[in-house]
Formats: C-alpha cells, structure tokens, sequence
C-alpha cells in the first residue's frame, strides 16, 4: 500500500489454481468512475511464455484494455498457484459499489 490507501485483494475461487488472463473494474458508487485504472496492481505470479506478448503482469487488468483474448488484448495471466489473488492498490481509501473481473475468453463462448 502507499500513501495510506487500501489495497483491494482478490481471492479468486472457482479458478483451477491460476488466477487466469483477465481485466477488472472497480467503480467508486457516487462517481460511476472505474477507480481501479492503471493503479499499481499485483499478483501472485506473472505467467510468461515465448508467445506474443509473452509476458501477461498484473497491470494488464487494470489498464484501461477490456479485451478477452490473451494474445490480442493482452490481459493479466498468472503461473500456477495453489491460493491465487490479484490485488489493486486504490491510493485512496473510497467507496467502491462494485468489482467486475471479466476473464478469459479466446474462442468466444
């Protein structure tokens, strides 16, 4: 955390081990602002492979990108782990109404 703010932390279950490629938004209720973007994030590991762009860290999910497909968007991809997470620092301590996490979605299902 810095500057006093709170960090919003993850505990994504339903996920095989890996906190999968994703986006997310957190929107602060009285503004409808996505307060969550491009703020320092993290994960429990950062996935990397020889693809393009081989490289998937946590800020991909709060980048301000909203697409799905890991090689197109890209977005965050974490390694295997056994308590996955992805965290987002706000900076700030604010109100947040709601979190959306859209994940993964290569083949459009």
């Amino acid at each position: 955390m810095s500057n006093g703010g709170d960090l919003h932390q993850s505990h994504l279950s339903g996920f095989d081990n890996v906190v999968d490629a994703m986006s997310a938004v957190a929107v602060d209720g009285r503004l409808d602002v996505n307060v969550a973007l491009n703020r320092p994030s993290y994960q429990v590991s950062t996935f990397t492979d020889a693809g393009s762009p081989g490289f998937y860290p946590a800020s991909y999910a709060n980048d301000g990108n909203n697409g799905t497909n890991l090689n197109g968007g890209p977005c965050s991809h974490s390694s295997v782990a056994t308590n996955p997470w992805w965290a987002v620092d706000l900076l700030v301590s604010l109100y947040v109404a709601g979190v959306k996490f859209t994940n993964r979605d290569e083949w459009g299902t």
